[in-house]
């Protein structure tokens, strides 16, 4: 299940108890399960994004406040990592590269993990280098096992929680 050199492109899959989780979701229809499902899945991995989020802020200061320029406004870099549960509530992801959003910084998000080579411009003025930090590579590490654990009783929490509303 763990991977020791987890690159971030890896695939994980994890196994709950059926039978009870099965049991639960004869009460409800479709739908609902596949409500139910989905919120489950978004609270345990949203155990990773918060440590990445704790990470990046630790390593790059301003992180987590907003900025402005030239009048636009743009949301703390902390806000860019983010989170998608996928529609069939088959998985979800963390992820640090969102192309959807109009005006999103997240592509400096990279540099922040994976570092930056010396720069410099052609007449040889030097641009700097970013260390890399590896925010997220650990807290998915660290924060995994975790995620794991908690999806079973959320699942549980979750599909209870739809039913009682239904009764």
């Amino acid at each position: 299940m763990s991977n020791d050199n987890y690159t971030g492109r890896n695939l994980y899959r994890v196994e709950v108890d059926a039978t009870r989780v099965n049991e639960l979701l004869k009460r409800l229809n479709d739908k609902e399960a596949k409500k139910a499902i989905s919120s489950a899945l978004r609270k345990s991995i949203l155990i990773i994004r918060k440590q990445a989020q704790e990470n990046l802020i630790s390593a790059v200061t301003d992180a987590e406040f907003s900025s402005s320029k030239n009048g636009v406004s743009f949301k703390p870099l902390k806000n860019e990592i983010n989170v998608a549960v996928y529609r069939n509530a088959s998985g979800a992801r963390v992820d640090l590269i969102d192309r959807r959003k109009k005006g999103s910084r997240a592509y400096m998000l990279k540099w922040f993990e994976s570092g930056t080579k010396e720069r410099a411009t052609k007449k040889g003025a030097n641009r700097g280098i970013i260390n890399a930090s590896h925010f997220f590579s650990n807290a998915v590490k660290s924060k995994q096992k975790e995620a794991e654990n908690s999806l079973e009783k959320n699942i549980i929490d979750s599909i209870t929680k739809v039913a009682n509303k239904k009764k």
